[in-house]
């Protein structure tokens, strides 16, 4: 039976990499298809990007309106208009405190910039100190002058566009609030619009997406915001601890890394280890090491807790959706294209479900539906979807293992039959071989007794 498990598992196996390298590659040409008709919109990429950030904004607001409304606390639109007020104003002052903030710094970064420089060199000088041997002689120094002079020249040319990105900003800022708001207050109706243009029989289709949408997105923000938090009080501490400057900029640059899906966690790193190299290295020894083990913790522990129970992907999958959405659509595909593609992966595998449904007899299938329903009343349905098809598949799989054992007995006894045939062919042979001996050990006897008698008749 070993040799008919290996075969079970690996057919198994081998469906399962099929599937894996189908979802693959129908995520990888419906992207590639989205990447072409971003570019024949052309002008209307900004547009879209202004649409799908309003949508985000009313998409991460309606909860907060849901509980307002549902806690009959106020009614609806005076819910709506509280909670975007109150947005705004945390907004502005969010924005207020972040501004002020890096200028102080940068003010105080430009004044210090001397000192600063100098004390950069002199670590960089100790590290070439440090790591040089024989003909290996990295120059550090030079490397971040260069850095610098590339550096001052990217600031002084976008200094330059400073108005202008201003001006774009704030316009876009304006356009987004008014369309999440405009989305928020008619979602209803919209929705309700949307629902008629749609066949009704694919109603359980938009029904699925709706969910899948919130859910993937929800707990995709919901991470990414666990983690950024978790980083930003981690590296507030360090910061305190070790008594660095420019303290505001440091936490704000790591908690942002942190928000970068996959390739956040060791860039989120930086800031806080180079900053405590640079200006405390006494406490390097002490920081490195404890940012490392959460950082650890962090991504091989909490983050894909966080992204299962949020989007139900290998993360494999996870990193696929990273880079062909950075690919797509630059940073907003990097940050968005792994929830797009959960999205994706939960209507693929209810399409491989609903086959293997099909696939069975109407009957077969009514009674495991019906079984699944009334184990899991709360279920999707593509969750009963799913339950069904493994439970159907591992039916068949019980099926198909039965009629191979009742193959190979049936097969092993024909076999033993055939072997006790030969067996009594072979004993009938030895027994007419022992005939045979026994009547020429006759012939020998009366062949010697014969001799025996005309012995004696010629001595007389």
């Amino acid at each position: 039976m070993t040799g008919i498990d290996d075969e079970l598992t690996r057919g198994k196996r081998e469906r399962w990499w099929r599937s894996a390298f189908l979802i693959v590659a129908t995520v990888y040409v419906s992207l590639l298809l989205i990447a072409l008709l971003v570019r024949v919109l052309g002008g209307f990429t900004q547009i879209l990007l202004i649409v799908f950030i309003a949508w985000l904004l009313a998409f991460v607001l309606a909860p907060l309106v849901g509980l307002i409304v549902d806690r009959r606390w106020m009614p609806r639109g005076v819910a709506i208009g509280v909670v975007y007020a109150a947005t705004l104003l945390g907004s502005g002052f969010l924005l207020f405190y972040a501004v002020s903030s890096v200028g102080a710094s940068m003010g105080e970064m430009a004044a210090d910039f001397p000192s600063t420089r100098e004390r950069i060199e002199n670590t960089l000088r100790g590290w070439e100190g440090a790591i040089s041997f024989g003909r290996f002689a990295p120059d550090f120094v030079g490397l971040y002058r260069d850095v610098e002079a590339t550096g001052a020249r990217l600031a002084v040319s976008a200094l330059g566009d400073v108005p202008a990105v201003t001006f774009a900003v704030l316009g876009g800022l304006v356009l987004v609030t008014i369309l999440s708001l405009y989305m928020l207050a008619d979602s209803a109706r919209i929705l309700a619009k949307l629902n008629r243009v749609v066949p009704t029989r694919y109603a359980d289709h938009v029904e699925i997406l709706e969910r899948t949408v919130a859910k993937a997105f929800g707990g995709f923000l919901r991470a990414q915001v666990i983690l950024a938090a978790v980083q930003t009080a981690l590296t507030i501490v360090v910061v305190v601890v070790a008594g660095l400057p420019y303290a505001f900029l440091i936490v704000a640059a790591s908690a942002l890394a942190m928000l970068i899906p996959f390739f956040g966690p060791p860039l989120a790193l930086v800031p806080p280890i180079v900053a405590t190299a640079i200006f405390t290295p006494q406490w390097l020894l002490v920081v490195a090491p404890l940012l490392l083990v959460v950082q650890t913790v962090l991504v091989n522990y909490l983050q894909p807790r966080l992204m299962r129970e949020a989007l139900g992907m290998h993360p494999l999958l996870v990193l696929i959706g990273l880079l062909v959405g950075a690919q797509v659509a630059g940073l907003w595909g990097a940050l968005f294209g792994i929830p797009i593609l959960a999205v994706l992966n939960v209507f693929f595998n209810y399409a491989v479900n609903l086959r293997t449904i099909e696939e069975t007899p109407a009957v077969e299938v009514e009674e495991v539906l019906d079984e699944v329903r009334r184990e899991s009343p709360d279920a999707t349905p593509e969750e009963v979807v799913a339950i069904a098809a493994d439970r159907l598949e591992e039916e068949h799989v019980e099926e198909a293992a039965a009629e191979v054992a009742k193959a190979a007995a049936d097969g092993t006894t024909q076999d033993l039959r055939e072997a006790a045939g030969d067996l009594r062919a072979a004993a009938g042979e030895q027994r007419a071989a022992a005939s045979e001996i026994g009547s020429s050990a006759s012939d020998l006897r009366g062949a010697a007794d014969r001799l025996g008698k005309h012995r004696p008749d010629e001595d007389t």
